[in-house]
């Protein structure tokens, strides 16, 4: 008698402990599960923990390419659940890391598919986004493509509007290129980091960018 009992009473306690691991993954999973994508780098989980993906750096949602980005993010990850890897806080609260669905890095596929720049920062895949960044580049998959890429021979929207504004990659200075300017030929528009083509210099002053020192 007192055994039956006695099995009653660890099949109750094991039955319980299953309900209250399946409550917790579902719970766990539900937290980590993205409620909503901002752009094409960064999103929010249902635990209102904001991420952001590591060594990828998008074009904002405003500039070329970036409603493309967070259209190919929502389809990755929305309403899925992700893991997350190396894991840090950014300045701004939100967390940086590798971000996983399933077993596809999500940080690799918006490389591979060209919409995004590297930001070589330190972590176990940065040689694959790294190379991923290159192979998007030479394939001009996405903002490398002709979407936001205005090639040499390009020629501006109207006649009247053919001063070149080109950002320093280096120093993220903000310069401007008339046509009689050295090296104006040899600038490409690059539109998802803010380039673009000014009517005026005043249109390009009042933009931010001052005169390249090789005009005359």
């Amino acid at each position: 008698m007192f055994k039956n009992v006695l099995i009653l009473i660890l099949a109750a306690i094991a039955l319980v402990s299953s309900y209250l691991n399946i409550s917790y993954f579902q719970k766990d999973q539900k937290a980590n599960t993205v409620k909503e994508v901002s752009d094409g780098d960064t999103f929010q989980l249902y635990s209102g923990k904001r991420v952001r993906l590591m060594g990828v750096n998008v074009p904002e949602y405003n500039r070329c390419g970036g409603p493309e980005a967070r259209k190919r993010l929502t389809e990755l990850i929305l309403n899925k659940p992700v893991r997350l890897a190396e894991e840090t806080e950014e300045t701004f609260g939100r967390s940086l890391a590798l971000v996983y669905q399933g077993d596809t890095l999500i940080n690799l596929v918006m490389m591979k598919e060209g919409w995004g720049r590297a930001d070589y920062r330190a972590n176990s895949h940065r040689s694959e986004i790294t190379q991923a960044f290159h192979e998007a580049q030479t394939a001009k998959r996405g903002i490398w493509s002709s979407l936001c890429r205005e090639a040499l021979s390009s020629t501006p929207p109207s006649p009247n509007c053919n001063i070149k504004g080109n950002i320093d990659k280096n120093s993220y200075d903000k310069f401007y290129h008339l046509p009689g300017c050295l090296h104006y030929n040899e600038i490409v528009i690059e539109k998802d980091i803010g380039e673009g083509w000014f009517c005026s210099e005043a249109e390009a002053q009042k933009a931010g960018f001052k005169k390249a020192s090789s005009c005359p």
